[in-house]
């Protein structure tokens, strides 16, 4: 349970919005390609502002941050 463990830590949470700005300010200058770089970075951010972790259902866990860190 490392993964959904790091994933919801405070430094995971940053670290996927981070990236996400990453890919969203890096996608605006890909042409239409950047266009699917643009949502999957929009969609780290939103993750990781609302503490959601997508991957946690495949480890038998919940998509609540805060019920994972329990």
């Amino acid at each position: 349970m490392g993964f959904t463990a790091f994933m919801s830590s405070t430094f995971g949470r940053w670290a996927r919005i981070i990236v996400g700005l990453v890919l969203a300010i890096a996608a605006l200058t890909w042409g239409p390609i950047g266009a699917v770089f643009m949502l999957i970075g929009l969609l780290l951010i939103a993750a990781g502002a609302s503490d959601t972790c997508y991957f946690a259902p495949l480890f038998g866990r919940g998509f609540n941050g805060n019920d994972n860190r329990r």
